[in-house]
């Protein structure tokens, strides 16, 4: 007689277990219970999401807070329209964004997409006159 491979016998054991593990035709293949365990992976998945978007968010926030700093200082020393101008420019695009920031970091779920939109439109706007005003 011959024996068959370790291999085949795990194999056949395995697919026989798998064949009676099925579902009957019409029957839901997930239960309540791992629906509501989706339902909480789901939403730890989106908390974890959360926190790594506004943990970066919130290093963006302080280094605007920095480059701020900087700006206001060397316009102390320059009194010119333009560069008063520039200031108030720079200024009210870091108060949208630094609103939309604390927005963001409270943003529930359902809010949680537009709190990001809106923060990073906020953001890009700030960019985009800190670019204006270095060149």
């Amino acid at each position: 007689m011959r024996i068959p491979p370790i291999s085949a016998v795990v194999g056949s054991v395995l697919l026989i277990g798998l064949i009676g593990t099925l579902p009957a035709a019409g029957q839901s293949t997930q239960s309540p219970q791992s629906a509501a365990s989706s339902r909480v992976a789901a939403a730890a998945d989106w908390q974890t999401e959360r926190e790594a978007y506004v943990r970066k968010a919130r290093d963006e926030v302080q280094e605007w807070q920095r480059k701020l700093h900087d700006f206001s200082e060397k316009a102390r020393t320059k009194t010119s329209e333009g560069s008063t101008t520039a200031k108030n420019d720079f200024n009210t695009a870091w108060t949208e964004a630094d609103d939309a920031f604390h927005k963001l970091e409270t943003a529930g779920a359902k809010d949680w997409e537009s709190a990001k939109t809106s923060y990073n439109k906020a953001s890009q706007k700030l960019v985009a006159i800190w670019d204006k005003i270095k060149t």
